[in-house]
């Protein structure tokens, strides 16, 4: 009897165990996936942060993942996401179509936010034609479009005319055709667009046709052959403004292009370029904020009075970033004259083996500068003989009234960085921090031994503190 119940009690110990162990396995199994317990319309948010072919491809997790990704509001093709499969350098690739049409045929006909393709090799045009009118009519709001072609590739007119999309972005150099009615994108308020050796038919007609046209980006890229490129920026909403201009041939160019910009809500504008073009500005009265990085040297044979031109007509911005270009362009035509500007406020440049003469100049004419920051170039760019900070009879008026902050990016303790650190604390009367930026070059000791050199440099401003980074 004892030995019974000895094998009763162990059989229901057993019992408890197993059942136990099933229990905590189950709770463990509902653990690891509580995701798939969330609603539908949270897990399409989630799959809309992953690349379509993976969130496709969640259909395979479980038979709760089967139809997820069909209502997906996000959808990014990418053909250099697909698997690598045999065919020719330059050929479709295969399989990438299908799975374009696969997706848009297989979502629910909702109204999707975003709609993005990049094809890297060449996609039948007429499939490449129907994704974006199905896009457009299911209202996407933003489209970005890459197409890798032999040649250049017409828009759907239903894009055109599109009251949807608001943002669009164009990678590639499309054919873009500007309506007879005069008015492209209706609703489009972000605009990028590349253009290579554009006409100016284009160029004069395309960016003032956009009505409600907020951000403009322009990547355009030219060649010696044609004739001078006009761009022609006319926008009463425009608010921000990049242009990025490449010349396709050699260092001496003879690539040549100008700018007209009539913008009066233009707050802020960005100009790169390996060449200086002629610009014309107009009502720009609400800017604040311009960036010029321009390139300049002395085998241009570009007018250097076009960057004291420019200057002039952007003299309402409060904050200015120069190029090292632009610096040397204006070192050699201040001479002539040089325009006030009275409502800057921040100012960047970079400085190197030229611009030194000129960088006295530009701090006198900014008689309200609150912030300034120097940026040194490498040492390879610049000589001893060149560099160095040139004190003039006259303090400029900024420094003594209204100057705050100094940074000066780039140290590595030469004796004329020293010369120019001397002077800014000699004569900033009013110096809340200067920070010293070291390049990284330079080693914990080497920069203890120049702070200390600082240290010791007589200040105008006693609440002035040092910083070094």
């Amino acid at each position: 009897m004892a030995a019974w119940d000895t094998t009763l009690i162990m059989s229901d110990s057993a019992l408890r165990q197993r059942k136990s162990k099933r229990i905590m396995q189950k709770q463990t199994e509902v653990k690891a996936d509580w995701i798939s317990a969330l609603p539908d319309s949270v897990l399409c948010h989630i799959l809309s942060y992953l690349p379509t072919k993976n969130a496709v491809a969640t259909s395979l997790l479980a038979r709760r993942w089967k139809l997820v990704w069909t209502s997906l509001q996000k959808l990014y093709f990418d053909d250099r996401q697909s698997r690598r499969l045999p065919g020719m350098m330059g050929d479709p690739m295969p399989g990438f179509e299908e799975f374009v049409e696969t997706v848009l045929t297989g979502t629910y006909p909702t109204n999707i936010t975003t709609f993005f393709v990049h094809c890297s090799r060449p996609v039948d045009l007429s499939s490449f034609h129907l994704w974006v009118c199905s896009a457009v009519r299911r209202n996407a709001r933003e489209i970005e479009l890459y197409l890798d072609q032999n040649h250049r590739v017409e828009l759907p007119e239903e894009l055109y005319t599109s009251v949807s999309v608001e943002v669009l972005k164009l990678m590639s150099d499309f054919v873009i055709k500007v309506p007879a009615g005069g008015t492209s994108f209706p609703n489009v308020k972000i605009l990028s667009v590349q253009l290579e050796s554009p006409e100016n038919s284009l160029t004069e007609k395309l960016f003032c046709s956009c009505p409600a046209l907020e951000e403009l980006s322009i990547q355009a890229y030219l060649n010696d052959e044609g004739p001078t490129t006009k761009f022609v920026i006319s926008s009463s909403t425009l608010k921000r403004c990049t242009l990025w201009v490449a010349t396709e041939g050699e260092m001496f160019t003879q690539a040549e292009y100008k700018v007209r910009i009539t913008a009066p809500s233009l707050e802020r504008l960005h100009i790169m370029s390996d060449i200086f073009g002629k610009f014309v500005v107009h009502d720009l009265n609400s800017l604040t904020d311009v960036i010029l990085d321009i390139v300049y040297g002395e085998w241009s044979r570009v007018d250097p009075n076009r960057a004291i031109q420019l200057l002039q007509r952007l003299n309402n911005t409060k904050n200015l970033t120069v190029s090292y270009g632009v610096l040397c362009a204006l070192d050699h035509a201040y001479h002539i004259w040089f325009p006030a500007l009275s409502h800057l406020q921040h100012l960047e440049v970079a400085v190197g083996a030229i611009g030194w003469a000129v960088l006295p100049v530009i701090l006198s004419s900014s008689q309200n500068l609150q912030s300034l920051i120097l940026r040194k170039q490498s040492r390879f760019e610049v000589t001893e003989e060149q560099f160095g900070w040139i004190e003039g009879d006259i303090v400029p008026n900024c420094l003594l009234q209204h100057v705050k902050k100094i940074e000066i990016k780039g140290v590595e303790g030469d004796d004329d960085e020293l010369i120019l650190v001397d002077y800014l604390l000699k004569y900033s009367s009013v110096l809340e921090v200067m920070v010293i930026c070291f390049k990284g070059s330079v080693s914990k000791q080497e920069r203890r031994d120049i702070g200390r050199s600082i240290l010791q440099v007589q200040r105008a401003s006693n609440r002035c503190k040092l910083e070094l980074v």
